[in-house]
C-alpha cells in the first residue's frame, strides 16, 4: 500500500498551547475512529538504518531526497485496538512525502527486515516495496538502530468540500521514548525509560495533499504557532548518543526529560 503524496508540517506545542487549540477547533476537528475509547493509540517503531547512521546524517543534513525504514506496531494490550503491523518505507523527495509499507505479521516483518524471504499473498505494489526494502538491507546493509514509541491522538478537519482522502490529517504524539539496548518491539511496548521531549510538550502534525485551510492557519497564527523541523528519528539518535558520550544541553526540540 501507497499513501498519496502529501506535505507535513510539524510543531512544537505545550500542553497550554495544545489545549487552547484543540478548544479552538473543537468542531471542526473529528477524531480518527481508529482511536480507542481515550481516543489514542500507540505506536511503537523499530528503525532502521546504515552502521554509519546514513539516513541520520542525510536528515540532519536535509538531503532533498531520502527514504527511511520501519517495522511498525498498532494496538493495545488489552485488544481493545487491534494489534497490526507494517514493515514501511518513507520516502521523501523536495518536501513532499510518500510512505510504500506491507502489513504482514510482526515475525515476517522482523525476518524480512533481516533479509530473510517471506512468502504471502501480496500484490505487484507490495512486491515492489518488499524488493526495496530487501535492497536496503542486503545491499546497503540496513540493520535496527533505535525502538521509539509514542501515543498518538489522531483528527481529521471537517471539510465537506473535500473529499475524505484528501482531509487535512492533525495528530498530536507525546510521550515519545527510545530504547537503544533492546529492539524487540511488542504491541503497546512500554519498557522505556529514556523520553526525547520536556515533560508536557508534544509534537503536532499537519499531513495533507490540499492547501491548508485558511481558518485554521488564522488559529495558528493567533496560537503563535510556527512549524519547525523535527524528527523522531533524529532526535532519538541524538539522545543516544548523548546517553554513550555526554554533551552540552542540546536545543528545546532535542532536549531529553528523564521520567
Amino acid at each position: 500500500m501507497e499513501t498519496p503524496e502529501r506535505y507535513e508540517y510539524k510543531f512544537l506545542l505545550n500542553q497550554e498551547q495544545r489545549s487552547a487549540l484543540l478548544e479552538s477547533l473543537a468542531h471542526e476537528l473529528l477524531p480518527d475512529t481508529h482511536g480507542g475509547s481515550e481516543g489514542w493509540y500507540p505506536i511503537v517503531s523499530l528503525y532502521y538504518d546504515t552502521p554509519d547512521l546514513k539516513c541520520f546524517w542525510e536528515n540532519w543534513r536535509n538531503i532533498a531526497s531520502r527514504r527511511k525504514m520501519r517495522v511498525r506496531v498498532y494496538g493495545s494490550k488489552d485488544g481493545i485496538i487491534a494489534p497490526t503491523s507494517f514493515i514501511e518505507i518513507k520516502h521523501k523527495a523536495y518536501g513532499r512525502g510518500v510512505k510504500r509499507r506491507v502489513q504482514m505479521s510482526l515475525e515476517k516483518a522482523l525476518a524480512l527486515a533481516r533479509g530473510e524471504t517471506v512468502e504471502g499473498d501480496f500484490t505487484h505494489t507490495e512486491r515492489t516495496t518488499l524488493a526495496e526494502v530487501k535492497n536496503l538491507v542486503e545491499i546497503e546493509g540496513f540493520r535496527p538502530s533505535i525502538l521509539m514509541r509514542y501515543n498518538r491522538y489522531a483528527y481529521f478537519l471537517h471539510s465537506p468540500e473535500i473529499e475524505p482522502s484528501k482531509r487535512l490529517r492533525v495528530t498530536f504524539d507525546d510521550n515519545i521514548a527510545a530504547r537503544f539496548d533492546d529492539f524487540t518491539p511488542e504491541t503497546d511496548d512500554r519498557n522505556f525509560a529514556d523520553y526525547i521531549l520536556p515533560e508536557g510538550h508534544c509534537i503536532m502534525e499537519l499531513k495533507g495533499s490540499e492547501p491548508v485551510p485558511l481558518n485554521f492557519t488564522r488559529t495558528l497564527t493567533q496560537l503563535k504557532l510556527a512549524p519547525r523541523q523535527f524528527s523522531k528519528y533524529l532526535a532519538g539518535i541524538r539522545l543516544g548518543q548523548t546517553k554513550l558520550q555526554p554533551q552540552p544541553t542540546p536545543p528545546l526540540s532535542y532536549a531529553t526529560s528523564p521520567r
